[in-house]
């Protein structure tokens, strides 16, 4: 197979939608199919090559990894290290720490687990902080050709229709589990190879000859138009909320597949637009643009302090990438992919790329050791920062226990035994401790807590995200009929993220999977017109109503705890970069974001306010006067981006419980 300047103009095409939706220009919300449409180039050529190699009986695994290793290692290391390099600058340490860990699976060629493990959606706000995300497809790549090239020895011997049928088979079945997963396993359907087999497949099947030769101008002509406005409808149509891959990457991979087909036929009009200059000079550099456009936009994002850049940011974000491309193409990548008769031998290629993989992979396991090397920032920013994100011995403690072996007790302690006071409710309720126990301490009360990361007190409701191991069903049964059985508390405070529980959506802006509320065992849920309900608002209000009306049936009074406003980033981050590299902390929502946001479960709380006569509770107006609050002369009020740090919850819970207490005579203690 000669050289087609076309498929270099289609990898043009690949790559710019790619770095452009990454920058964040309007009208390329579906640049992401990019990288599906290098899957099936990649397929073509590579199977090309080993079909006529394997059929000429000259094919060498060793060969065919060196070929592979002069393409892909030079460049990858040469950004690898610069990455390092400027982040050292750049990223506080628990991000830095995080960076070393993903170099090191980038190296491994397993950034793709990495990634799934670590940010789950590819769409979310954690993702747009990781310098090394984008390799995750390098990854992908890779572990499929450990195993492709032995399956095509293993045919050799094999007819085409064999070898058709073979390829086909496996293409199939990737589809089909890829279109299964959109929905039952979203973030790994992304990031996992198996996923990802059927589109370098597609690429396979064009180079064994699955499809014939042909000469009709006109069918090729409108073949190629069919497949470059395939690729560009998915590019402006597709977005972040289109369940992808499955059946949705249909259409750029097919597009794709036409384009390499028709041109390998005749020169149609599309193959000869795909040949302009323009379009094959970035062809070329494809490869290293690649690599270079996300670190770039990645760092800039940190300097600017949010993750939408300014669009002046984004061109020279674009601008750059393109020149440390073209310079990575021109010193790095070309010269190691000369022959070894022209350049490197396979000696000096094994010992240069061995000696600077080692050297890069050591490095990051220092970093990962020391834990990001916090010596780099001055000690009072690095003090703040771990302060607001460090959690007190007592609420470690509080979070680990279950009723069965007895729960957290907090506040003064009591010679009888009475405790007046329960705090219930999932982590948010743990961050709540530090100023619960200050003001139980203060008011002489005693109290006990049940608090489970990711369970809020919602009975006979589960979130089927977190599976059944979890537990939380069990825990909850537990902590009321520990309440059922005692006598002596007088009062529940429940504290939950609830608007991600209603809404099954988090904060915009925010990574992470979704919450998805599911009924417990075999009880009987919310009905919608006689039809039971799976929808996340409706369990949400029922699971709370349950847990209200058990506890009021107990004779106890319950206060209900509005939840903290989200923020969307990671504040104590955003504090740190401020005065780390003089990053610009980006704005906090709004009360008006905040209360839209809660306004379903402000409706249920009402609701049940006036049914059950509760008490309820707010830290909206401190914390949200009109724009959100994050920080208090340098102090972060957050742990993260929705959970109280310490301080925080110090300073502000206290206050909040004297209120509820003044207002209401229902709020008492035990007795």
């Amino acid at each position: 197979m000669g050289y087609r300047r076309d498929i270099d103009g289609l990898r043009a095409l690949a790559v710019l939608p790619v770095v452009l939706a990454h920058a964040g220009l309007p009208g390329f919300s579906g640049g992401f199919v990019g990288v599906d449409i290098f899957f099936v180039i990649s397929g073509y050529l590579i199977t090309s090559i080993l079909v006529k190699e394997i059929g000429e009986d000259r094919f060498s695994l060793a060969n065919f990894y060196e070929r592979r290793a002069r393409r892909i290692l030079p460049a990858l290391f040469f950004v690898l290290a610069a990455t390092i390099a400027a982040s050292w600058f750049v990223l506080p340490p628990e991000p830095f720490k995080e960076l070393g860990q993903s170099v090191l699976a980038t190296l491994l060629f397993v950034s793709n687990f990495w990634f799934w493990q670590s940010t789950e959606d590819y769409f979310g706000a954690g993702a747009d902080w990781q310098p090394l995300l984008h390799t995750w497809s390098l990854s992908v790549e890779e572990q499929f050709y450990l195993f492709f090239p032995l399956l095509l020895c293993l045919l050799a011997s094999r007819s085409r229709r064999s070898k058709l049928l073979v390829v086909a088979g496996l293409s199939i079945l990737s589809l089909g589990y890829s279109i299964w997963a959109t929905n039952a396993l979203p973030f790994a359907n992304y990031f996992l190879t198996p996923s990802r087999i059927w589109e370098l497949g597609l690429g396979a099947l064009l180079a064994l000859g699955a499809f014939p030769q042909v000469r009709k101008a006109w069918l090729l002509e409108l073949v190629a138009a069919a497949g470059i406005a395939m690729i560009l409808c998915s590019v402006f149509v597709y977005d972040s909320s289109t369940p992808f891959p499955g059946i949705a990457a249909l259409l750029p991979c097919i597009g794709a597949a036409a384009l390499i087909w028709t041109g390998g036929c005749r020169q149609t009009v599309v193959a000869r637009l795909l040949q302009l200059r323009i379009l094959v000079a970035v062809g070329l550099i494809s490869y290293s643009l690649y690599l270079w456009h996300w670190p770039i936009l990645v760092l800039l994002r940190l300097l600017n302090g949010a993750a939408e850049l300014p669009l002046i940011l984004a061109l020279a974000a674009i601008v750059l990438s393109l020149i440390l491309a073209w310079l990575s193409w021109r010193f790095v990548e070309a010269p190691f992919r000369r022959t070894p008769a022209k350049g490197l031998s396979r000696r000096g290629l094994a010992l240069s790329l061995g000696a600077v993989g080692t050297l890069i992979m050591s490095v990051s396991l220092v970093i990962n050791i020391k834990k990001g090397v916090p010596s780099r920032l001055p000690e009072p920013v690095y003090s703040a920062y771990e302060s607001a994100r460090s959690r007190t011995p007592e609420e470690r403690r509080c979070m680990k226990l279950a009723p069965s072996e007895g729960l957290c007790e907090v506040g003064a302690p009591d010679d009888d035994s009475q405790v007046d006071y329960l705090l219930w409710g999932d982590s948010h309720a743990g961050a709540f401790i530090p100023g619960f126990e200050r003001w139980l301490e203060a008011e002489g009360y005693s109290g006990i807590v049940a608090a489970k990361s990711a369970c809020a007190p919602l009975l006979d409701v589960i979130r089927l995200e977190m599976g059944a191991s979890h537990g939380c069903d069990r825990f909850n049964e537990d902590v009321m009929g520990m309440l059922e059985r005692r006598s002596d508390i007088g009062t529940v405070v429940l504290v939950a993220r609830w608007a991600l529980l209603a809404e099954g959506t988090r904060s915009p802006g925010e990574g992470g999977p979704s919450a998805v509320l599911g009924l417990a065992g075999d009880k009987d849920g919310p009905q919608i017109n006689g039809v039971q309900s799976s929808r996340n608002y409706e369990l949400f209000d029922y699971g709370l109503r349950q847990t209200i009306a058990r506890i009021r049936a107990s004779g106890r009074s319950v206060v209900i705890i509005e939840g903290i406003p989200e923020i969307s980033f990671s504040v104590p981050l955003a504090i740190a970069s401020a005065e780390f590299i003089g990053a610009r902390v980006q704005a906090a929502p709004t009360l008006e974001q905040v209360v839209e946001r809660n306004s379903r479960v402000r409706a249920t709380f009402e609701a049940l306010s006036e049914e059950f006569e509760i008490q309820r509770g707010s830290l909206v107006p401190e914390l949200c006067p009109s724009e959100c609050q994050i920080q208090v002369e340098g102090r972060s009020l957050y742990r993260d981006d929705d959970h109280l740090s310490t301080f925080g919850s110090e300073m502000l819970v206290p206050g909040l419980m004297n209120r509820l207490l003044m207002a209401s005579s229902n709020i008492r203690p035990g007795g």
